[in-house]
């Protein structure tokens, strides 16, 4: 009913949230994109409005699911590019080359894919990865890789001059005093950083107890500075450029990304080839936490 340019068109902007990037993917301009989303919209009656997540088309979506697999299959009988979300740190430090026949997002910090799993069942992504909190609570239509294990770690960013001891103390210092700061980085999903606040939470209850260390600090030493924390991967930590340092006496929690496809297309001879070079190239992670 549409072309595959015109689909793609609004399905991108979907996906990568602006014309700007859309166009880029497509390789066409944002006036084009404009015009093909539209084009879109009127044959199948729909409206495009904003949320917090982003664009979402609205009304009667029927046919333009019907509309959407016919083109996947299209894409994975090799007529147009498949599409595979990867996280931004994943992306700049790990898969920065992609499969034949494959494309990805930009390597954007700021272009975050909040709900993956939503894009990949209406059929306008064909594979993605997907952090724990990203998972929805009913799996039975997909099939999923673990690809690597990493520990979510507490981050501190100090000031340039301060010696990492002195650092540890004023972190147990200002936890005791409720001055901690919580930074989430630009990359981070919604859900992650929702857990990240949770864990914050968690975190300015303290330990209860200060160190004997800590007793023998000055109080006035710290008073009025604030430090700035972060709970990231070893991968998440090198995607950004901020100088941080491992508070190891705060236990890590465990983080998995794995690779999400449609049951349904678990199958395709293009989706066996992604699994495959993922699993080759994220072997070295994989093997020390297994």
């Amino acid at each position: 009913m549409v072309t595959q340019e015109q689909l793609a068109a609004l399905d991108l902007l979907i996906w990568l949230k602006t014309t700007e990037q859309a166009a880029q993917l497509a390789f066409s301009n944002q006036s084009t994109i404009c015009r093909r989303t539209q084009a879109v919209l009127r044959q199948f009656g729909l409206k495009l409005e904003r949320d917090q997540s982003g664009r979402r088309p609205t009304g009667d979506l029927a046919l333009l699911d019907l509309e959407r697999q016919v083109h996947q299959q299209a894409r994975f009988r090799g007529h147009h590019p498949l599409r595979l979300h990867v996280p931004y740190w994943t992306r700049r430090e790990a898969l920065r080359d992609l499969p034949e026949g494959w494309c990805a997002n930009p390597l954007v910090p700021d272009l975050v894919c909040d709900d993956p799993v939503t894009l990949l069942r209406e059929h306008i992504l064909d594979a993605c990865l997907v952090t724990p909190t990203q998972l929805p609570a009913c799996q039975d239509d997909l099939v999923l890789l673990d690809l690597y294990r990493s520990p979510i770690q507490l981050i501190l960013f100090p000031g340039s001059d301060d010696h990492p001891t002195e650092v540890r103390d004023r972190f147990w210092w200002q936890q005791e005093n409720g001055q901690l700061n919580l930074l989430l980085m630009p990359f981070l999903p919604e859900s992650c950083r929702q857990r990240s606040g949770d864990w914050f939470k968690a975190l300015e209850a303290g330990p209860g107890s200060a160190p004997e260390r800590l007793r023998r600090l000055e109080p006035s030493r710290y008073a009025g500075q604030s430090l700035t924390v972060a709970f990231l991967t070893p991968e998440m930590k090198a995607a950004q450029d901020w100088p941080g340092q491992v508070e190891d006496t705060v236990q890590p929690y465990p983080y998995v990304e794995r690779l999400a496809v449609l049951a349904d297309h678990a199958a395709e001879p293009a989706v066996l080839r992604l699994q495959e070079q993922l699993v080759a190239r994220f072997a070295p992670q994989a093997s020390w936490i297994a």
